[in-house]
């Protein structure tokens, strides 16, 4: 036969399908052990299926071994065929199947099909369990809207030979372990006797039912917590829809309404502020009526001291203004959450486990972070519980507002080894880390953290109250507690005062710092870090703001650019060391000359030359008491027009002491310029500078020193 007349007489089409493969639980064994009784149940096998695929108007397609490949137009007639297969398998109790579903565009040619939607489906059916049924997430959307077909999120899944990751689903039917509308309730299921479960999970139905995240989160936190506690912690999650969730029924088959966990975790969504639903009023609401009588009351007693509520509220929309303020009304002490938002430009979805692999927008919170978050603070919660059980009191430091604690000097901590900085007092004096635009909300989280283990107590703890006058409110209640205030800005102007749409919230809180230092005989320092990211553009009215921050440092001020939040506390915990510090006799003068012993001979030719023209004061550094030096330099620069620091054959000294100097004055703010200026002989020196704001380097022939000074000093005044 000619070639192309054989293929000519193939019929080949292209069409969208739901494929489905069917396998039966334990053949091969059974064909090992019993050959006569796996014929039979391959014939069983077929008197089940077969009818029941063409009643939902699918295609027998073909048998492979044990397993039968089928296909139908409509992905919803796969699930309601695979559903009543699985229930007439129940009934028989002959066999169990295992079932995958996927829908795509398949090839279909002479009576069989081809394409990637076969080798999805035959997955999916390997991954199922016995008398299970799997759908991926193309099937799931086409039975979204079907109010008889239920179905819950299962994982992502990579799949041999399939280039995108697959959504997996399963879906209930007779023979299914999990069909109930009542949860029992577990009989000292929770690490206190009289509670029945230490975490329980309160959720809108339809922020699951889409694509399961309410399911993985609760998946994902179960095995954090394994990680976290000792303890082995249950969680109670229902997966009803919201109108048959009736309680828990006890054993003697009453149902109770309460919600009788340590720690409750409504997941914040659009809708879930809703005082009209049954979310709202049976589990939200009930809760905090709850608490307020029970043994433990809505805050627990962490074990450094602090306070932290029952309640852990995890975001996963950014919600309206109505709505915040609703839930700051409802909330002991104020809303803190912990968010799980994935925000680009008019994006506002839940943030996924697979978003971690994105690397476009370092702002953006890591799924595996803020679930590590949430665990810890159920962690500290937990141990809480446990010590008022105990009767222990927490261990709480003693904070009084007074910069004087802060001391040079490293101590004893449990840090890891990877974060690298400077450890102040145990006595930890407040700072106010002041609450950002939404846009460096995790960034501020992530400062939080470096500032406590760095010694500092951090407040505001809670989130941004939504009311502009409780934010007024609580901006100078706590701006009153503290020493020093950190500013965080971005290219974002932040929200903007309902009553006037000039003033950001956090120009407000810039503003009333910015008085704390105006006060008469004030020491509060304010410290304002512009973060470095080169793909933000800077909105007008931030522009304005950041020109006026920058044309309006005083005394006790600083503006960084820091490129990290470890580095920027290293420069904070210096500027602040003020601690009983000596008073040197320091006069105003031109010129403040600084060289170190090994250079004087050097040093004095050029200060001869200088002093023809200008006032200068000079200070030799002996080997001995450099501190002392650095002390008495700090407090000479600002009095101070220019201050030179030279070195020839002391440039391991020079530049190790203008760095510490520089951050001693202000660093970026410092009032006096700094001119760091080496000789070009030895050579090893041309190598040597310091680029730093505020600062001019430059190595040059001897002779020319005196007139690069002189120089300097022309252009600065």
């Amino acid at each position: 036969m000619d070639i192309n007349s054989y293929f000519s007489g193939m019929s080949q089409t292209r069409q969208l399908a739901a494929i489905m493969f069917t396998d039966i639980v334990g053949y091969t064994a059974m064909m090992g052990n019993d050959e006569q009784k796996a014929f039979e149940l391959l014939r069983k096998n077929r008197e089940i299926q077969k009818p029941i695929i063409e009643e939902f108007g699918g295609q027998w397609i073909k048998e492979l071994g044990d397993g039968v490949m089928a296909s139908f137009s409509a992905a919803s007639n796969a699930v309601y065929a695979a559903i009543k297969i699985q229930e007439a398998c129940f009934k028989s109790k002959t066999l169990e199947l295992r079932i995958g579903i996927h829908q795509g565009e398949v090839v279909f040619e002479n009576e069989d099909v081809f394409g990637d939607p076969v080798n999805i489906a035959s997955r999916l059916q390997a991954l199922a369990p016995p008398s299970g049924i799997f759908v991926s997430g193309s099937v799931h959307r086409n039975i979204a809207n079907k109010n008889d077909i239920r179905a819950e999120f299962v994982r992502t899944e990579n799949l041999k030979n399939v280039k995108e990751p697959i959504q997996v689903y399963k879906i209930f039917s007779a023979g299914n372990e999990v069909n109930e509308t009542i949860t029992k309730r577990l009989i000292n299921s929770s690490i206190v006797p009289e509670y029945d479960y230490d975490v329980h999970i309160s959720y809108r139905y339809n922020d699951n039912n889409y694509d399961g995240w309410v399911t993985e989160f609760v998946e994902k936190l179960n095995q954090e917590l394994s990680a976290t506690l000792k303890d082995k912690l249950t969680i109670f999650f229902d997966k009803s829809p919201e109108d048959k969730r009736q309680g828990f029924e006890n054993e003697d088959g009453s149902i109770s309404p309460k919600i009788n966990s340590l720690i409750f975790i409504p997941i914040i969504s659009q809708t879930y502020c809703d005082e009209s639903s049954p979310v709202w009023k049976s589990e939200f609401k009930v809760f905090q009526e709850e608490i307020k009588n029970d043994s433990f009351g809505g805050e627990i007693v962490l074990p450094n001291g602090n306070n932290a509520s029952r309640v852990i509220p995890v975001k996963i929309h950014d919600i309206e203004t109505a709505d915040i303020k609703l839930l700051e009304s409802e909330l002991l002490g104020g809303l803190r959450s912990i968010d799980f938002i994935y925000r680009e430009q008019g994006i506002n979805r839940p943030l996924h486990p697979t978003d971690d692999d994105k690397h476009d927008n370092p702002k953006r919170p890591m799924y595996r972070n803020q679930i590590n978050k949430l665990a810890n603070v159920i962690k500290e919660i937990i141990l809480g519980i446990k010590l008022k059980q105990q009767g222990r009191p927490a261990e709480t430091d003693a904070v009084a507002p007074t910069a004087r604690q802060i001391v040079p000097n490293v101590i004893s901590t449990a840090l890891s080894s990877s974060l690298n900085v400077q450890v102040i007092n145990r006595q930890r004096p407040n700072i106010y880390l002041a609450w950002t635009s939404n846009d460096l909300k995790e960034s501020r989280e992530e400062m939080a953290i470096v500032l406590q283990k760095a010694g500092f107590n951090v407040l505001p703890s809670v989130d941004c109250p939504a009311d502009d006058e409780s934010f007024k409110e609580k901006t100078t209640e706590e701006l009153e507690k503290c020493v020093c205030s950190l500013h965080m800005l971005s290219g974002e102007f932040g929200r903007r005062f309902e009553a006037d749409d000039e003033v950001s919230f956090p120009q407000y809180q810039f503003l009333q710092a910015k008085k704390n230092i105006e006060a008469a005989g004030s020491e509060f320092n304010v410290f304002v870090w512009q973060l470095p990211d080169s793909t933000t553009v800077v909105k007008p009215a931030q522009g304005e703001f950041i020109k006026y921050i920058r044309n309006n440092i005083t005394r006790n001020m600083m503006f960084s650019n820091s490129l990290g939040a470890m580095q920027l506390v290293d420069d904070m915990r210096v500027v602040m060391m003020k601690q009983d510090a000596k008073v040197y006799d320091s006069i105003d003068t031109d010129i403040f000359f600084i060289f170190n012993q090994q250079d004087e001979v050097e040093a004095n030719v050029i200060i001869d030359k200088l002093s023809q023209e200008f006032p200068v004061e000079t200070m030799n550094i002996l080997p001995e008491g450099e501190d002392s030096y650095r002390e008495m330099s700090s407090q000479q620069i600002p009095k101070s027009k220019l201050a030179v620091v030279y070195f020839k054959y002391a440039a391991d000294w020079a530049l190790p002491f203008i760095k510490q100097i520089w951050k001693q004055v202000g660093g970026a703010s410092s009032p006096t310029p700094m001119f760091l200026v080496g000789e070009d002989n030895p050579q090893s020196n041309l190598a040597r500078n310091f680029k730093a704001p505020r600062v001019i380097s430059s190595i040059v022939p001897k002779e020319t020193i005196p007139s690069e000074v002189k120089k300097v000093f022309d252009n600065i005044n």
